[in-house]
């Protein structure tokens, strides 16, 4: 049996794309010894599964594939002091995902998010000049995690003084997720989702019985599939979880890893600045070269088969979309920044089907938008700390860098 590295291992997880190289090759479906899961890495196989919401089921909690499950001291802290989270959108079956989702496309249509991109483009350019005069920063502090938080927090209608606890409260509930956390830390986590809680329910129950024009009075005043007013566990794991967490850790990956690569590529940066219009295509490519979702999980439904592969009921599936999106049986030159690549994207770092990602606009626009300030802007950049790598945030879920110190210029 060929022997493989273990993804779970930190330093595997910083550079995944050799492992998955060698798993599409000579195992798209394996089994990973260390956890059991199987990791299907092959485009087209991960495709076939999501294409089969009934067969393979999206209810399964990452905490709770954990071999002690969810702890029961992290269990009491929600009971005893906030409330206990239901599932995220994306980790939901039907009836509460077909619920769930109308009610989150809704808030995320094509013409809020045009409404919504003045405000985006305006963001990043503040955020920009806050940190202008210093000619360097911590690209992750001081852009790429705050304007996501800041776009988000505006729709919702949270005041944005109120914002510094935000990244603490967004990094507990997300931590948990990458299933490569301490038992204390977890603790220590819900503990802040629950401060979090309150902090919303108090802001939920305003909204009640005065709402306004914001996310926030819509969810405080929407229905359930059964016409019946959203119980707080609900509307609260919609806001933390859906809202804030889910779309705004991916799109701080996305920014991240995509001015990693226009470091890493000088040429791609001289392109989109003389050919702007390009910048929709390069964003396309960050989403598939640098898969800020690196797999999601699967439950198989009922005994099957899978190219060959005998997968019984109850058995884990975690789709790589880190691996599937550099599929060489898919993509001509799948390491390669193509601006030109035909079609643009056609990736699965959204996901495909019932699952697609319901804030993709959103995160495709704060994309375009940062990327075309931030082009704009500067003249050129560069990595202060050159010879130490980019440290990446254990996770087997995520792939999110943790500081990226760069120094810049401006264009005249």
């Amino acid at each position: 049996m060929t022997n493989y590295q273990n993804l779970m291992d930190p330093q595997v997880q910083s550079c995944p794309y050799s492992l998955y190289k060698r798993l599409r090759a000579k195992n798209p479906i394996y089994k990973m010894p260390e956890t059991g899961f199987y990791l299907i890495t092959s485009f087209e196989l991960c495709n076939e599964v999501m294409r089969q919401p009934d067969l393979f089921s999206s209810g399964v909690s990452p905490m709770a594939l954990q071999p002690e499950g969810v702890p029961k001291e992290v269990i009491e802290v929600y009971e005893k002091n906030g409330w206990l989270p239901k599932a995220s959108c994306s980790t939901s079956d039907p009836p509460r995902h077909t619920w769930v989702r109308k009610l989150l496309t809704e808030l995320f249509t094509v013409a809020k998010v045009k409404e919504m991109t003045p405000f985006i483009e305006q963001t990043a350019t503040n955020l920009i000049d806050d940190f202008s005069s210093n000619g360097m920063c911590e690209f992750v502090k001081e852009f790429a995690h705050p304007l996501p938080m800041l776009v988000i927090a505006n729709q919702i209608g949270v005041k944005s003084q109120d914002i510094h606890k935000f990244k603490e409260w967004s990094d507990a509930i997300v931590e948990p997720f990458s299933m490569m956390i301490t038992h204390e830390r977890e603790i220590e986590c819900a503990n802040l989702v629950v401060e979090m809680q309150k902090y919303f329910s108090e802001l939920i129950y305003q909204r009640k019985a005065n709402p306004i024009n914001d996310l926030l009075s819509i969810i405080a005043n929407a229905k359930d599939n059964k016409n019946e007013d959203l119980k707080m566990d609900e509307m609260l794991s919609i806001i933390t979880i859906d809202l804030l967490a889910s779309g705004n850790e991916t799109t701080t990956a996305a920014i991240s890893s995509g001015l990693l690569m226009l470091i890493d590529s000088p040429e791609t940066f001289y392109i989109l600045k003389s050919n702007p219009h390009l910048i929709p295509n390069f964003v396309e490519e960050i989403l598939r070269l640098e898969s800020p979702a690196q797999g999601m999980f699967r439950e198989v439904r009922k005994n099957t088969c899978l190219d060959g592969v005998d997968l019984k009921a109850g058995d884990i599936l975690s789709l790589r979309f880190g691996s599937a999106n550099r599929d060489e049986k898919k993509f001509s030159h799948p390491e390669d920044i193509i601006l030109d690549r035909k079609p643009a994207g056609g990736h699965l770092g959204f996901g495909v089907g019932r699952h697609h990602c319901i804030g993709a606009s959103l995160a495709r626009q704060e994309l375009i938008s940062s990327f075309k300030v931030l082009i704009k802007k500067f003249s050129d950049f560069e990595l202060i700390e050159i010879d130490k790598p980019i440290k990446y945030t254990p996770s087997f879920f995520g792939r999110n860098p943790e500081k990226i110190n760069i120094k810049f210029n401006f264009s005249d």
